[in-house]
């Protein structure tokens, strides 16, 4: 065997360990944490908080968009190829995956707007962080996702030759198409107006002052002084999830 060839299939040896061990691995990890976060955003002291809506909405949707893309990563380092080359299973499983990865990622821009409103001086755009709101958001990125990225079902195609994998685009227009559209509307848009928001999040509450409410009763005082404290916690842990899973959410689907 020559040394091209021993190159060749060390690194085709490599590849089909990777696919095999850090695909599990990943689908593992990514699971578990996604799961472990819909839980805790079903607990009942956040669950009207809008922001937990776009975050147990975007682990949902995270965990459906690791094992459409993941699985038959796996079932590729064992010599199973069967998904790739089956028509209805490729263009669904590419739909899918697509679709979650969108939903996803723009729940976290729909949370980090849902801060800026919550956070904001003004009453009018702090009336805008409801849960009704956060459906009705998330709703309308599924929608214009779907028909966004519906074109998959006709662009990609099963056993295409001479391409990186079997499922494939199947003509430069569709490709260009997509390409643009996975960088301009799941990357660059989605990234920008993250940024944006959240430094005017930050902004907003380095100048929010608090003016001292007249209340009627006792008692509404009472339950306001103790209701705020665990709010304000509520909050600063809701902060600390999005950040994170902004940054890995940005680090992970540029690459």
């Amino acid at each position: 065997m020559s040394t091209d060839d021993y190159l060749i299939a060390s690194v085709l040896f490599i590849r089909t360990q990777i696919n095999r061990h850090g695909g599990l691995l990943m689908i593992i990890v990514g699971t578990t944490g996604n799961l472990l976060n819909i839980c805790v955003l079903n607990e009942r002291s956040i669950r009207d908080n809008p922001c937990s809506i776009y975050l147990w909405w975007s682990s949902l949707f995270s965990i459906a968009f690791i094992w459409s893309g993941l699985v038959t990563r796996i079932l590729e380092g064992y010599g199973i190829n069967w998904p790739n080359h089956s028509q209805p299973v490729c263009k669904a499983r590419l739909f899918i995956l697509t679709v979650c990865w969108s939903v996803a990622t723009w729940a976290f821009v729909g949370a980090s707007i849902d801060r800026f409103f919550g956070s904001s001086a003004s009453v009018t755009y702090r009336s805008l962080s409801t849960v009704r709101m956060a459906r009705r958001f998330l709703i309308i990125v599924l929608i214009i996702s779907i028909l966004i990225f519906g074109e998959i079902f006709y662009c990609y195609e099963a056993n295409v030759p001479n391409v990186p994998v079997p499922c494939y685009i199947n003509s430069s227009t569709c490709q260009l198409y997509n390409n643009w559209m996975n960088i301009l509307y799941n990357i660059v848009i989605p990234s920008g107006l993250i940024a944006v928001f959240g430094i005017l999040t930050i902004v907003n509450v380095r100048k929010r002052i608090v003016h001292p409410v007249r209340l009627t009763t006792i008692a509404f005082v009472t339950r306001r002084i103790n209701r705020q404290p665990r709010m304000r916690k509520i909050d600063q842990h809701l902060r600390k999830i999005l950040s994170v899973q902004v940054v890995l959410n940005i680090f992970l689907f540029e690459k």
